[in-house]
């Protein structure tokens, strides 16, 4: 977890310009950090959802729910 934290907070410290990957890129990034599922959910939900990341390819656009 508090690796994953690190990498979030690294994330979220960069300039206001969102960065741009695919939805796959983005969930491995994550992943090889050692998260837990619930951590990476929770991970790419809030990157997508602030803007701090923007999607490109078929989820272009797209925000995340968790139901």
């Amino acid at each position: 977890m508090a690796t994953v934290a690190f990498k979030l907070e690294r994330i979220e410290d960069a300039p206001e310009q969102a960065r741009t990957m695919t939805l796959l890129d983005l969930v491995r990034a994550i992943a090889d950090t050692g998260a837990s599922e619930d951590e990476v959910v929770a991970t790419v939900t809030r990157l997508v959802n602030t803007g701090r990341v923007q999607l490109v390819g078929a989820f272009r656009g797209a925000d995340v729910r968790i139901a």
